[in-house]
């Protein structure tokens, strides 16, 4: 275990106005406004105090204090939702992480669904020991969120229908078709059904209603209305059910979609 080593009676003072009233993250900029000084200067004292077990560096020019009660500082960490909206915002959190949020399913995923407005290298990041999915998304695509709070931070999270539509657009945030369809089948056990095909036009990609519909039918769903409305938006060309599996599968001409993996009802065997 690694304890924090001590640090100067200037240190402490410093350190202690970085940290004050509860800010939970401190940036070089911010840190050098208040403590007066170079940012270079700056940037070296936060690098030390990280090394000393005070701080915690979340990525280039941003750390969070580590609380003194703390048992190992080098493995000690801050909300993977709350580090995130910090480095990419604006943003939302989406696919398994929303249906986990929503309790649409009981599977645990260690990686975060992220899609932000901010320019990513990437989509496999990591802030501190936490494992991000992150994608790149036009400010105007934000929208069907919900507000929460962590901490002192309003971060926003996609609503029930918006998990479901944005699993039906990229199945991989869900871990894959299959569980898409469980987190479908957990929806339209009570939720509107309305919303889902508003969404869908929304969002405009036309794939969305081809495996909605396909789903529907494959999973025996028995959503009439709903089976309808999709039909009604089914564009010329095949999809893929499941964009990430093979490109080869039997082609449900009628939902305009190659059926490359197979799903069943759940409980089926």
């Amino acid at each position: 275990m690694i304890q924090r080593a001590g640090i100067s009676s200037m240190g402490r003072n410093d350190l202690a106005l970085l940290i004050g009233r509860g800010r939970r993250l401190i940036h070089v900029d911010d840190a050098a406004r208040l403590l007066k000084a170079d940012h270079r200067e700056v940037t070296r004292k936060l690098a030390r105090w990280a090394e000393l077990g005070w701080l915690r560096r979340v990525r280039r020019g941003l750390y969070i204090p580590v609380p003194i009660e703390a048992e190992n500082p080098a493995t000690w960490s801050d909300d993977a939702l709350y580090l995130a909206d910090a480095v990419w915002t604006p943003c939302y959190f989406t696919g398994w992480t929303a249906a986990n949020h929503w309790g649409f399913t009981e599977q645990v995923f260690r990686t975060t669904v992220v899609k932000t407005t901010e320019r990513v290298r990437a989509s496999h990041q990591t802030l501190l020991d936490h494992e991000y999915l992150v994608a790149h998304v036009p400010p105007e695509t934000i929208w069907g969120t919900v507000a929460l709070w962590r901490h002192d931070r309003r971060l926003q999270m996609a609503d029930p229908a918006r998990t479901i539509v944005d699993v039906l657009d990229q199945p991989a945030l869900a871990g894959g078709i299959r569980h898409a369809s469980e987190l479908l089948t957990s929806y339209l056990d009570g939720k509107d059904e309305d919303e889902l095909v508003a969404y869908g036009d929304r969002l405009g990609n036309n794939a969305v209603f081809k495996r909605l519909g396909y789903l529907i039918g494959a999973l025996k769903l028995n959503r009439p209305a709903l089976e309808g409305e999709c039909r009604k938006r089914v564009s010329a060309g095949l999809a893929l059910l499941d964009p990430t599996g093979p490109r080869s599968g039997k082609a449900a001409t009628v939902w305009g979609l190659r059926v490359n993996v197979h799903v069943e009802p759940t409980g089926a065997s």
